[in-house]
């Protein structure tokens, strides 16, 4: 059997960095989104961070790692519906 060489049981800062700023993108993205490529960018830094937590051997960094990433997918995935169709949502 291949075993993942012991350099990938640790998460890099990058992967953490990937992580926290495709989530907060993705929610900027969701609730304000004037700009195609904020969601673009959200979905580029939360595909980043899912690659680096397929690398991860700890279940609990690697599943966090991938709650982020797909919390920041859906946030840029509700940003591009929201400027698709602006009228949805609650109105006040």
């Amino acid at each position: 059997m291949s075993e993942l060489p012991a350099g990938h049981s640790f998460v890099t800062p990058g992967g953490i960095l990937a992580a926290l700023f495709g989530f907060l993108v993705g929610g900027v993205s969701l609730a304000f989104n004037p700009f195609f490529a904020l969601s673009v960018i959200a979905l580029a830094l939360s595909l980043v961070a899912l690659r680096s937590a397929a690398k991860i051997e700890n279940i609990v960094v690697q599943g966090m790692l991938r709650i982020f990433a797909i919390i920041g997918i859906l946030g840029a995935a509700g940003g591009v519906v929201v400027i698709l169709f602006p009228g949805l949502g609650v109105q006040s």
